[in-house]
Formats: C-alpha cells, sequence, structure tokens
C-alpha cells in the first residue's frame, strides 16, 4: 500500500494537479448502435484488434449510456425512423446483453429511457404503440411507473441494474404527446401533467432501488435554466442530475454552452451534464469540469465511432482499410489527458509541491497539466516525445525516440 501511495503522490506531483473531485468525473460515452455495427465492423487502438468497450475503458471512460426503446419494431404510422430496429435492437433484450458487458467491464452505466418505440427528441415524443389506448394522464402515470419498475427489475435480475436513469429523452417539450406536452414545446400542454409523468418514472426507479440516480434531460437552448425551475415548481424535485445535449449546429458555439451550464450553476443546487455532444471534445470537458462548487457531473459523446455532426462534430475513430475498421484517431487520445489533467485519482498535493514539480516537468499539450519526465539511460537521452496516458488501471509513460523507438515506464521509472 505504501508502494502504490508514494507512486500515486509522485504522479501528483509530477503534473500538477490543482482540483480533485470527491467521486470520479464522468467521462462517458453512449455506444447504443455498438451491438449492432460490432456484428461487421471491427475496433482498433494502435493497430490492434479490440472491443470497442476494452479500447474506450483504456482511454479513461468510466460511464456508458444506453437507450432504451419500449418496443424498438413497432411501426408508427406516418413516423420515416420507424420501425427503429426490427430485430430488436435497442429493445430491452438487447440492451440488458449489452448493459452485461458494461458492468464486466468495471464501468459505469446510465440508462436512458425515451418512453417511446422509437427516437424521442424536442420535435417528437411518440406514445408506445402499445399504450395506443392509454389516453389520460393518470393512466399514463400509472403505465410509465409499472413499465419503468418492471424493466428495472429485469435489468437487476440480469446483474446489471444502473447506476443512474435517464427520465425521459430531450424533453425539452415535455414526453409522451399529446398527454405529457408542455408550454415549453411551442403548443399546448401543462407543466403539471409533464411533471406527473416524469414523477411516475421516478417513483418507478426509487421502487427498485433508492440509490439510483436521476437525470433530467433537456438541451441546451432555450433556457434550460428556466426549464428546471418550471419542472421544479410543477412538482418534480427529486433530481441528481440535469443533462444537456450539446450540438454546435442547434446550440451554438462553446461559450453559448458556458454562460447556459454557469446560469444553472449559479441558480440551482444540482449536479450538471452534457448527456450529449460530438465536437469540442476538450472544450466541453473543460467547460464541465471547472463548473464551481464540484456542480459538474461529467459528458457523455454521443456515438463516438460514427456520429460527425454533418461536419460540426468528429469521431473519435476513421474508417481504414488495411485492416478494414474503425481505427481510434488522436481526438480519443484527449481523454487519457483530460484523465490526468483532471486529476481523476483525487489526489492534491500542497502549493509547495506543485511549485517543485514545474522545474522537473515537461509542458503538456494540455493547458491543464504537466506531464512527468523520467530518467532513461544516458544512450538514449534523444527523446522526440513524452505522453502519459491512462490505460485503464494505472497511469503509463511512452517516451518516443528520435530513431523511433518507443519506451513505456510506469510511475516508479520501471520499464513496461
Amino acid at each position: 500500500m505504501n508502494k502504490i501511495l508514494t507512486a500515486l503522490t509522485f504522479f501528483a506531483t509530477a503534473i500538477g494537479i490543482v482540483y480533485a473531485q470527491n467521486e470520479p468525473y464522468a467521462f462517458g460515452a453512449d455506444i447504443s448502435w455498438m451491438q449492432e455495427k460490432e456484428k461487421t465492423v471491427k475496433y482498433y487502438r494502435n493497430g490492434q484488434a479490440k472491443d470497442l468497450l476494452a479500447i474506450l475503458k483504456e482511454s479513461g471512460f468510466n460511464y456508458i449510456r444506453l437507450r432504451l426503446f419500449v418496443d424498438p419494431t413497432a411501426k408508427i404510422t406516418g413516423e420515416s425512423e420507424s420501425p427503429y430496429s426490427t430485430k430488436g435492437y435497442c429493445g430491452l433484450d438487447s440492451t440488458i446483453k449489452v448493459a452485461q458487458r458494461v458492468k464486466a467491464a468495471g464501468m459505469k452505466f446510465l440508462l436512458d429511457f425515451h418512453y417511446s418505440d422509437t427516437w424521442a427528441d424536442p420535435g417528437k415524443q411518440y406514445k408506445p404503440v402499445s399504450w395506443s389506448s392509454l389516453n389520460t394522464v393518470p393512466l399514463l402515470a400509472e403505465k410509465v411507473r409499472s413499465y419503468t419498475k418492471e424493466t428495472l427489475l429485469a435489468f437487476k435480475n440480469a446483474g446489471t441494474l444502473p447506476d443512474m436513469v435517464q427520465v425521459g429523452n430531450e424533453v425539452v417539450g415535455g414526453m409522451i404527446w399529446p398527454e405529457g406536452r408542455n408550454y415549453a414545446s411551442g403548443g399546448k400542454g401543462s407543466w403539471a401533467d409533464f411533471a406527473t409523468l416524469v414523477n411516475a418514472g421516478i417513483d418507478g426507479v426509487k421502487d427498485v432501488d433508492a440509490n439510483i440516480k436521476i437525470m433530467m434531460h433537456t438541451i441546451s437552448k432555450n433556457n434550460p435554466n428556466g426549464w428546471l425551475t418550471s419542472l421544479k415548481n410543477a412538482g418534480t424535485t427529486r433530481i441528481d442530475v440535469i443533462g444537456l445535449s450539446y450540438y454546435t449546429q442547434w446550440h451554438g458555439d462553446t461559450d453559448s454552452l458556458q454562460r447556459t451550464v454557469s446560469l444553472i450553476a449559479s441558480k440551482h443546487n444540482i449536479k450538471i451534464a452534457v448527456a450529449e455532444y460530438s465536437g469540442n471534445h476538450r472544450k466541453v470537458n473543460d467547460i464541465i469540469f471547472n463548473l464551481p462548487d464540484k456542480k459538474g457531473f461529467g459528458t457523455f459523446v454521443w456515438e463516438p465511432t460514427d456520429w460527425n455532426d454533418d461536419g460540426y462534430g468528429a469521431t473519435l475513430f476513421d474508417w481504414k482499410n488495411n485492416p478494414a475498421g474503425r481505427h481510434s484517431n488522436e481526438l480519443l487520445e484527449l481523454y487519457p489527458q483530460m484523465v490526468i489533467d483532471y486529476g481523476i485519482t483525487s489526489i492534491q498535493p500542497s502549493s509547495s509541491s506543485r511549485a517543485n514539480s514545474s522545474s522537473s516537468s515537461a509542458q503538456s499539450s494540455s493547458s491543464a497539466g504537466t506531464t512527468p519526465v523520467l530518467n532513461v539511460p544516458s544512450a538514449e537521452k534523444n527523446i522526440e516525445s513524452t505522453r502519459v496516458y491512462f490505460d485503464g488501471s494505472r497511469v503509463l509513460i511512452k517516451k518516443t525516440l528520435s530513431n523511433g523507438k518507443e519506451r513505456i515506464f510506469d510511475l516508479k521509472g520501471n520499464e513496461r
């Protein structure tokens, strides 16, 4: 134990961490497409084929978000994105199977209830086809609670109870329309009716496990601070995290995101997350992590292997043909660096330690920290670059020499 503490102290001193979290900041990803995509696609990091979850974990990710539809095989009349999946992807059975892999990988799990058979978003919140006869708020509230409870019991029986539940997806305009629509959608509706349905979902979660965190998910536009205030005033108060969708093309530049989350932080005693984003990876995380009073919960990058937000964002993986598959790129490498810079180990050295570290450290590519420089044999002082990264269980230092060779050390200077 003393050796471990010594190593961690060296690490904290060397990189100059100036802040820490009481609980790990969430580096999350929504990879709900994975189960479908991996039937035909392989994933690579540094040229090595690996399970996508393994790649994300060794890159510093610690939270996975999975979406859930009531019946993804159902056909909604007049909806082009329906059925969502004739094979049942993102239904209960397939989602449980992915969640088991998430838990086996030692990662946390956010379950995103859409309360629909297909995508629920600001422009549509379709009632599940099998619920079509439920046309009053009391009937729907009873169903939302029972469905949520029964679903979570299925996850519990499979040994994969979520750590956090999202009650509805992008519910800026309410959910389960028309009964659960609210005034924020621009149409007729009731905040009270919307809150009733949300509370029913929360009740269903707490019926199974009171410790599961609750996220409410809106968008980083149209005054989410006022939206949260209205929802609370309507009677929904059991919210642990407010999650925002943030996409540059729809929600503005990162300065807009900064203003939005800063206002929420100043008005509400609540954790704040970006539940979906696809670009500005470092900036988005810096904004959330550095919120005052440690109100930044974390972020969840949206489908990082495939989605580029129509050019406004960028994937963490690129397609290559030799070998064919999705290969991690330099953007993925931002995440292990953020793990280090944010001090996810929760170590905070003294000010004197930080001052002393500056003379023995090399500046990293990030603006928030520095990387350790370990001694290497005198015959190999010709170092071209030094990179610190997190392999999923420990911090390592990679030194690239001018001859192209690479050497990897642990924090005690032992070569791996």
